[in-house]
């Protein structure tokens, strides 16, 4: 699989001792995922409390305004920094330029298998910690972007953000996704401009519903070897 380190983005780990009892106790170190709180800010008001990883704070931040429709009608983004531990997001007049997507080229079930173990092969926070959900947008055999966090709607708003700031081209990707799919996680997808989602993880009644909806293909149990399909079974080539 073709991938630029930099566009592989992990969560911190730190070592805290427990004691772990097993027949008798022992004093060990386990790594446990970093969490930490944000405020906020658009167009300088306080608009949420960001929970989150630590890392690429300004991503998460322009992704979840857009997701959550914080930008108001006849507004656009115009710039993101961090500041006083705070995220600062900005906006200017304008609105967003819709952009007409190509029809989605099909693939086969032996390439959406050959992503059954990418998330495994990519995670360091997640072998470490158990504590962080995953998500990478994949083209063919190239990584757009991967990322983690504490929390699977997190994961999916760090990878809008990406998108918008670093102008990524979704219109042929697969979000491969570590967590489940209730309609919460399609509603994001949607708005992210996916049209094929593919999780390890099994979906909701509503959540594929909602996929059939959108016109979503939801692929779920993914595994190097198998695969679920639950909407749109157009796009993969049985």
């Amino acid at each position: 699989m073709k991938m630029n380190q930099n566009d592989l983005h992990f969560s911190s780990c730190r070592e805290l001792p427990y004691i772990d009892y097993y027949q008798g106790a022992a004093a060990k170190k386990q790594s446990i995922a970093v969490e930490v709180m944000t405020p906020l800010y658009l167009d300088g008001r306080c608009i949420s409390t960001l929970v989150s990883s630590p890392e690429d704070i300004d991503v998460l931040a322009v992704g979840y305004c857009l997701a959550e429709g914080k930008i108001p009608a006849g507004r656009k983004l115009a710039g993101v920094c961090l500041h006083d531990g705070a995220a600062w997001v900005t906006t200017e007049t304008g609105t967003a330029r819709a952009v007409e997507k190509p029809p989605f080229v099909p693939i086969t079930a032996e390439k959406l298998c050959s992503y059954g173990g990418l998330l495994d092969s990519l995670s360091t926070a997640h072998h470490a910690s158990h504590g962080v959900h995953e998500g990478a947008l994949v083209q063919g055999d190239e990584v757009l972007v991967y990322t983690e966090d504490i929390g699977r709607h997190n994961v999916l708003d760090r990878l809008r953000g990406f998108v918008e700031l670093q102008h990524i081209d979704v219109s042929q990707a697969v979000l491969v996704f570590s967590g489940r799919v209730p309609q919460s996680v399609i509603e994001k997808v949607h708005g992210l401009g996916v049209r094929f989602l593919a999780s390890r993880a099994l979906p909701t009644s509503l959540g594929v519903s909602l996929a059939e909806q959108y016109q979503i293909t939801l692929a779920c149990g993914l595994r190097p070897d198998s695969f679920k399909i639950f909407a749109h079974t157009e796009r993969v080539l049985l």
